[in-house]
């Protein structure tokens, strides 16, 4: 697993030279750097960004490192801060130790205390997922088990039939069946998918397994959120929550603006998301998906978000596996809006297995399905018409939504799905289906491959466009709306190459540009490309080069 360190300083050369530090991967386990020359732009990067260490000098004007550290644990409660100080102060240290510092390095030490003591920091974050404890804490709430009817009164929510429309006596029925949920305050819902099991898993240890992932997400999200864990299916679950920081409004309504920056939930269900599906991976060994809501809803929403969440979920770019993606990003890249319940689950499900491209899956559930209908005629039964146009419903959804409509026409008989009657008998509804269901599967292939493109050649001409400005992994997902981690792993996964090589490489091709002009100096170059530090320009260059910028301009230019 990757982390994310944060150097803060307000001596820029400090702070370049700690970058340049940690930017040689010998030198210890690799980071995800940020920098940031004050504690007003630290707290910038940590109200967008989930940090995962800070580095922080102590003395600081405006704001010293004790008061920075108080706005990190406000904002990230897990993240480790040492601190960078000039002295050796039995205060200091009493203090910071107080407030939760992992460690502190006096300046004098040298870099191999530093790298030492983010090290340190990293093998305490390693501490936090230790599968051992994890699984053991999952055997002993699996010994509990859900409670009846507090399962039953879930799936009812999930599924409409059961409303909270007075918060008083909603409250008093969450609180009957121990739910941690309060029916006056708006909820945050996250679907989750275990997206393959280990092979010959007995199901005893796939609902262990279960459990486990419930509980990785409550360590990372217990601190900010209440949770409520809802499994409805072999591997699908969901998660209703609600931000604690609407808590200390209600008790605080004089609440700091800092105090109110803090609580950003859906960036802080996104950084934490990383996490949990990160840990999974490491410590579980399972795969997981999550697509998370947007924003806020109230309780008489929870029933069109799950079917919203449940009809997006397969829509996913490049992988298959490991999603993590929020309704805002499907919506805004698709320019498609869910227009209702599905009304017949079974078809929801070939739905999704059409999206996700699984035929086989499909096929399989296809034929069980439309084995309901009995006899040869198609239009003597109301189940036979009823399936008939549900399944013609999901086809021309689908392809509208594809913009498949021309494909389509020019190879499969529309008329066939305009009405049943076109259909001598059963047999043949379910052979003309299959054959439109095959096409589909062939000519989405070829479509999910061009969105995916799409987000590629987005995330390259903003990267070329700015190659002086914010160019982390959080700005450049936020620009195709994919979360940081997925990002990265999607553009890695189709181009071959990481998306810091893909920057360094524009850096130094555009510098090189700029050093054949006489008149800008070679430090000057560095800095317009984007490289904060003169040494770690010169590295970069002299790697992809095997020339320093000095003696490449000498060569090339006359």
């Amino acid at each position: 697993m990757m982390y994310r360190l944060l150097v803060v300083d307000d001596e820029p050369i400090i702070v370049d030279g700690l970058i340049d530090l940690f930017s040689d991967a010998s030198n210890g386990p690799e980071l995800e750097l940020y920098w940031a020359y004050s504690a007003d732009d630290a707290l910038k990067c940590l109200n967008t960004t989930r940090i995962d260490i800070v580095l922080t000098d102590i003395e600081m004007p405006e704001m010293n490192g004790l008061a920075l550290q108080k706005e990190i644990n406000a904002r990230w409660p897990r993240c480790k801060v040492i601190f960078l100080t000039g002295y050796n102060d039995f205060n200091f240290i009493h203090a910071s130790s107080r407030n939760g510092a992992s460690d502190y390095v006096l300046k004098t030490e040298g870099d191999a205390q530093i790298l030492a003591a983010v090290s340190k920091a990293v093998g305490k974050l390693d501490e936090d997922l230790a599968v051992q404890q994890m699984l053991r804490k999952a055997e002993t709430q699996m010994s509990l088990a859900l409670p009846l009817m507090q399962r039953e009164f879930a799936l009812d929510l999930l599924k409409g039939t059961v409303l909270l429309t007075d918060p008083l006596a909603g409250s008093q029925q969450l609180q009957e069946l121990n739910i941690p949920l309060h029916a006056h305050q708006p909820l945050f819902m996250i679907m989750g998918r275990i997206d393959t099991w280990p092979s010959e898993m007995r199901q005893s240890d796939k609902m262990l397994l279960m459990y486990a992932v419930h509980n990785i997400a409550e360590e990372f999200l217990s601190d900010s959120f209440r949770m409520f864990h809802i499994k409805y299916g072999q591997d699908r679950f969901v998660w209703l929550l609600q931000s604690k920081s609407d808590d200390a409004r209600e008790n605080d309504e004089t609440a700091s603006e800092g105090i109110a920056q803090a609580a950003n939930p859906l960036r802080q269900l996104n950084g934490y998301l990383e996490l949990v599906q990160s840990a999974c991976h490491q410590y579980l060994r399972i795969p997981c998906s999550f697509v998370l809501v947007s924003e806020a809803f109230g309780w008489n929403e929870i029933s069109h978000k799950f079917d919203t969440l449940s009809f997006l979920f397969a829509r996913g770019l490049g992988t298959r596996q490991e999603i993590l993606l929020s309704d805002k990003q499907l919506v805004d890249a698709f320019q498609e809006q869910h227009d209702g319940r599905v009304k017949m689950r079974t078809v929801q499900l070939l739905d999704d297995y059409l999206e996700k491209g699984q035929r086989t899956e499909f096929f399989e559930l296809y034929g069980a399905f439309m084995n309901l209908v009995e006899g040869g005629s198609v239009s003597k039964t109301g189940v036979a018409v009823e399936i008939f146009y549900s399944m013609v419903s999901m086809f021309i959804t689908y392809i509208n939504r594809w913009g498949l409509m021309k494909t389509v026409t020019d190879t499969f008989n529309l008329n066939l799905l305009f009405t049943i009657a076109e259909h001598a008998t059963w047999q043949e509804t379910t052979t003309h289906f299959q054959k439109l269901a095959n096409l589909l599967f062939d000519e989405t292939v070829s479509e999910n491959e061009k969105q995916t493109n799409d987000v590629i050649w987005k995330v390259q001409d903003h990267i070329r466009d700015n190659l002086g400005g914010d160019l982390s992994l959080t700005r450049l997902a936020e620009i195709v709306y994919l979360s940081p981690s997925y990002l990265s792993k999607l553009y890695k996964q189709e181009t071959g190459q990481s998306l810091k090589d893909f920057i360094i490489d524009c850096r130094v091709q555009k510098a090189k540009e700029l050093l054949l002009q006489r008149d800008m100096k070679i430090h000057k170059v560095g800095r317009t490309v984007g490289f904060e530090s003169a040494a770690y320009f010169t590295r970069c260059f002299k790697k992809m080069t095997q020339l320093s910028p000095q003696e490449f301009r000498d060569l090339k230019r006359p």
